[in-house]
């Protein structure tokens, strides 16, 4: 699930993908060179020549080579004074390892520790193991000793038992590079040796034995996690850092009591604030506010993430709460904050550089907060984000939060860009469009909760009818978007005043306006049916109106008579899309009367109506009862001709509609189907040679 803070801060954490995984080898050289055997004494001359591509090319070969016999070899590569030979020799260590049958493989002899009883052939891994602590013990070559390290760690538990025994043997710094070495084993039972490195005097080695604890959250979760809980309280406050930084990783939760103690440390406070977004105490949030007052650069921007984060989750309403009881320059900071764009040259606050912040997203979290809080401004900053693609969503989030406190901002923007110059809306027409479906939503809400007089009595809210005045407005607008817009925002908060204005634009010559004005006027039909059915008497009278007057009729769900006999006329001689309008209306308002005209109308010439008529005669078969014998039969009848007409487009869009095509058995003697009109339920059609009755297969839609 994507949350609003999905970064942990300058510390990455333990990850899924660390766990037991080896690192890529480079590609420079040909897996051929790596898996080709070559005799060892030609190994040990090229390792020893002056070329450092010779010997990194050398050190690939000992990856295949017998590795008794490649220890000295491999030894020598990894303190190679090329960092390159030195890592080509880590990679073939691996392949050693790997290349090693498990433990107890047919043909093999029992695998004995180091050390083991005379006859007992140790592994590979155990093998590496002597070879390179020995190399610790004795080398203070700092390329070897890293190098050595990465081959212990890929020797995984196998290196275990050597180097906890290495540890408690060895002093000086090869202690702290053999605790290195134990945390990259991933090995959990490393942990106790681990853990007792913990109560050790030397700083340097307590701080490597906290790193390599945490980096093996994800292999022992619960241990790990109670060990770093108990180091939150430690001396070293690197030792602190650390195991914070770790549960952060592991998303597991501080309580806090104990953050509070830690935030105020300028050291800790950052991945303390990163804790406070995983915190399950309603304190949090007020903490964290308090601390926007103040905050500068990566630290506000680490506040914000954390305080959005958490009113993603069930601390939401505290988070609300605290920012509404924070002082009024914390929501100015947060406006503030989404407004500052790139070159804007908004100096304080914030600067969104640092600990992986994004500045987008940064300041989609603190418009977010900025209109939980209902900040002045805040309403402003979310119609100027609007206009930023990449904004707009949390943009129109933070207006449904801000609610009819938005309005006079969404307002004002509109009556700047409503104009009928189209060079105004250039690159601001999704915008203006959004604004209007934002601003729309708000009055439906505030509509449901009685703000509104309920229809069809006009508004008597000021702002309202200001919001209404500038939609009206904007269906002349010259841009499609913006127009459609205004028509669908009509449907919904219109008053039967707006009848004419939809109704002039069903004839417009853009066809998505025209299409969005008819489901306009359908839309206010519903809501004001007196004064529609007024009109529709009044639109049927006029020939430029007869769609309209059919969708007004189609809407209401009823026809008298006379309306019945004006769409059957239309249906015939209208144009096309008075002609479609007449068939869905007439289905719709006259119920079973309307099969003459849908039988007629399949055979329109014009597409368009075909498909109409197809989709009335599906949805107006499902409503008949099994009582209505006759018309149900009838309509039956229709429904057999469809699907034997054989032209796809109708039989889909019939069924779509409720013909029951999809439910026949699978069909049998197809060609005949298609040539004569079949029955549809099942047991009246012909029947297969199988014994089977005719039909489309189940689930299928022509």
């Amino acid at each position: 699930m994507s949350r609003a803070f999905d970064d942990l801060g300058p510390y990455g954490g333990p990850r899924v993908s660390d766990a037991g995984a080896w690192p890529t080898e480079p590609e420079s050289i040909s897996p051929s060179v790596r898996s080709t055997p070559m005799p060892i004494a030609a190994i040990a001359a090229a390792l020893a020549a002056d070329d450092a591509e010779e010997r990194r090319q050398a050190a690939a070969r000992l990856g295949r080579a017998d590795v008794t016999e490649a220890l000295p070899l491999l030894l020598r590569a990894l303190g190679d004074p090329d960092w390159r030979v030195r890592k080509e020799a880590t990679y073939a260590c691996h392949r050693l390892i790997q290349a090693a049958p498990p433990p107890g493989a047919e043909g093999e002899r029992p695998v004995a520790p180091p050390g083991g009883a005379e006859g007992e052939r140790p592994s590979a891994a155990q093998l590496l193991v002597g070879a390179v602590l020995d190399a610790l013990r004795t080398s203070d070559d700092v390329g070897l000793r890293n190098a050595a390290i990465e081959v212990l760690g890929y020797c995984g538990s196998d290196a275990t038992p050597a180097l906890v025994a290495a540890l408690g043997e060895l002093t000086g710094d090869e202690r702290k590079l053999v605790v290195d070495a134990l945390g990259r084993t991933r090995d959990p039972a490393a942990l106790d040796a681990l853990y007792a490195a913990l109560a050790e005097k030397d700083d340097n080695l307590r701080q490597s034995a906290i790193e390599a604890i945490a980096g093996m959250g994800l292999i022992a979760r619960e241990r790990v996690t109670d060990i770093l809980y108990e180091r939150l309280s430690d001396r070293d406050r690197f030792v602190r850092l650390t195991a914070l930084n770790g549960l952060n990783g592991l998303e597991a939760p501080v309580p806090w009591r104990v953050l509070s103690l830690l935030i105020d440390d300028p050291i800790l406070r950052s991945a303390a604030l990163v804790a406070a977004a995983l915190a399950e105490s309603p304190e949090a949030p007020r903490a964290l506010c308090a601390a926007i007052a103040t905050a500068r650069g990566g630290a506000f921007a680490q506040l914000v993430r954390a305080l959005a984060r958490l009113a993603e989750g069930p601390l939401a309403s505290h988070v609300v709460e605290a920012l509404r009881a924070a002082p009024q320059e914390v929501g100015a900071r947060l406006v503030q904050a989404a407004a500052a764009s790139p070159g804007s040259g908004a100096a304080e606050p914030p600067s969104w550089r640092g600990f992986g912040a994004d500045p987008v997203s940064g300041r989609a979290q603190a418009l977010l907060l900025a209109a939980m809080a209902r900040a002045p401004g805040a309403a402003d900053a979310a119609v100027q984000a609007m206009i930023e693609p990449a904004l707009v969503e949390t943009a129109q989030r933070a207006l449904g939060l801000l609610g009819g406190e938005a309005l006079p901002a969404v307002l004002a923007y509109l009556e700047r860009h409503i104009d009928p110059d189209p060079d105004l809306w250039e690159g601001l027409d999704d915008a203006t469009a959004a604004l209007i479906d934002g601003a729309v939503a708000i009055a439906e809400q505030r509509g449901r909760e009685g703000a509104l007089a309920h229809p069809p009595q006009p508004a008597a809210d000021p702002t309202l009818d200001e919001l209404l005045g500038a939609v009206r407005r904007s269906v002349k607008s010259p841009s499609t978007l913006v127009a459609t817009s205004a028509l669908y925002g009509l449907a919904k908060i219109g008053t039967a005043d707006d009848f004419a204005l939809v109704v002039s634009q069903t004839r417009a010559i853009s066809l998505p306006v025209a299409r969005a004005a008819e489901s306009a006027l359908a839309g206010l039909s519903e809501r004001y049916p007196e004064s529609a059915r007024a009109l529709a008497r009044r639109l049927m009278q006029v020939e430029e109106t007869h769609v309209a007057a059919a969708i007004v009729i189609e809407a209401l769900g009823t026809a008298d008579q006379e309306e019945t006999a004006f769409l059957t006329s239309v249906s015939s001689v209208g144009d096309v899309r008075a002609r479609r309008a007449a068939v869905t209306a007439i289905a719709a308002a006259a119920g079973a009367s309307a099969l003459d005209v849908l039988s007629l109308s399949l055979a329109d010439e014009e597409r368009e109506v075909r498909l109409a008529a197809a989709r009335a005669l599906g949805r107006l078969y499902a409503s008949l009862s099994d009582r209505a014998g006759d018309e149900r039969a009838r309509a039956r009848e229709l429904l057999g001709l469809v699907r034997a007409s054989g032209e796809p487009e109708l039989i889909s869009a019939a069924a779509q509609e409720g013909a029951p095509f999809r439910s026949d058995p699978p069909w049998g003697e197809a060609g005949d189907r298609l040539s004569a009109p079949v029955s549809i339920d099942g047991g009246e059609g012909p029947t297969s040679p199988s014994g089977v009755s005719g039909g489309p297969p189940s689930g299928k839609v022509l």
